[in-house]
């Protein structure tokens, strides 16, 4: 704080009008399923490659040419189901509001599932957007049941990475990293 300034000079409301929660985002594929199958083709080309080195054909070219197009439409099949998922943290009030209205709709449950509701309706509560692979971020508001119905067709292990990244936002520091980008051309220590 500059030294002519006194706390009382300083206007907190003012500073937090454009405050937000964290927010983290993970990526789901509905398409994991064609991954088996890549694996597949995969070890097909790898074959049809030995076996073009000991033998050049044309039909061995062409068999090659094939699988190698049938593994690129399936990379394509599996990166066109990616769904980026946005999630931010809640605010205490809404962690206590969720509490609440999961205590009283699973009032009689054992506690064990009661929790599991809880993490239901809090990671519902949390997802805040999504984006296609090929579209625009778009806001949404789930409940409860779409987000068991996407842990029911895309699998516990990607909702859970949907589930770290609420995590993440909840209860880690905002961080930026930047280390993956380039740096300055010409220098490596950032001088040039």
């Amino acid at each position: 704080m500059p030294e002519n300034t006194t706390p009382e000079e300083f206007d907190v409301e003012a500073w937090l009008t454009d405050a937000k929660m964290p927010e983290e985002s993970a990526e789901v594929y509905k398409r994991a399923d064609v991954i088996a199958e890549l694996q597949v083709v995969r070890r097909q080309i790898e074959t049809q490659r030995e076996a073009a080195t000991i033998e050049k054909t044309a039909h061995g070219d062409t068999v090659l040419r094939n699988l190698e197009r049938r593994y690129k439409d399936l990379v394509e099949t599996f990166t066109g189901s990616k769904l980026t998922i946005y999630v931010r943290a809640l605010s205490p009030d809404e962690l206590r509001e969720s509490r609440e209205q999961t205590e009283k709709r699973t009032e009689g449950m054992e506690p064990k599932l009661q929790n599991l509701e809880f993490g239901y309706d809090t990671l519902s509560r949390s997802i805040i957007a999504v984006r296609p692979a090929e579209g625009e971020r778009t806001p949404v508001q789930w409940g409860i049941k779409q987000v068991k119905a996407m842990e029911k067709a895309i699998g516990t292990a990607q909702m859970t990475e949907v589930l770290n990244a609420r995590m993440q936002a909840q209860n880690g520091l905002p961080r930026v990293d930047a280390d993956f980008l380039p740096g300055p051309s010409g220098s490596d220590d950032g001088q040039g």
